[in-house]
């Protein structure tokens, strides 16, 4: 998929994020727990992917400090010029549902 179109300044990907990640060599107990004290953090929560396999995405519900809402509804970055790389490249693939409608991102196949 190539991604097409701008941003749009919505701020929806910097209000909250989602990380996929693998947690491995643990018990189903320890896993377990280690999913209930991610879940103690305001703001975040936990889809297990797949149990056995370790697999959770985590959604973290805390916006980014560094964004700034503009008197026209609109909202920037305060640091856009210095901002990490991973900010400047998302979203890197279709993330379906997780990117927000008024993105202005959009998949096509290439």
């Amino acid at each position: 998929m190539k991604r097409t179109g701008s941003c749009k300044q919505c701020g929806n990907c910097c209000r909250d994020f989602c990380i996929d990640m693998h947690v491995g060599g643990v018990t189903d107990y320890e896993f377990t727990e280690y999913l209930r004290w991610l879940e103690s953090h305001v703001g975040v929560s936990a889809d297990i992917k797949n149990f056995k396999g370790r697999n959770v995405e985590l959604q973290i519900r805390n916006p980014c400090k560094n964004l700034v809402e503009n008197k026209d509804g609109t909202f920037s970055c305060a640091i856009h010029d210095n901002k990490p790389d991973i900010c400047k490249r998302y979203p890197e693939e279709d993330y379906g549902d997780d990117v927000s409608r008024d993105c202005g991102f959009k998949f096509i196949p290439e």
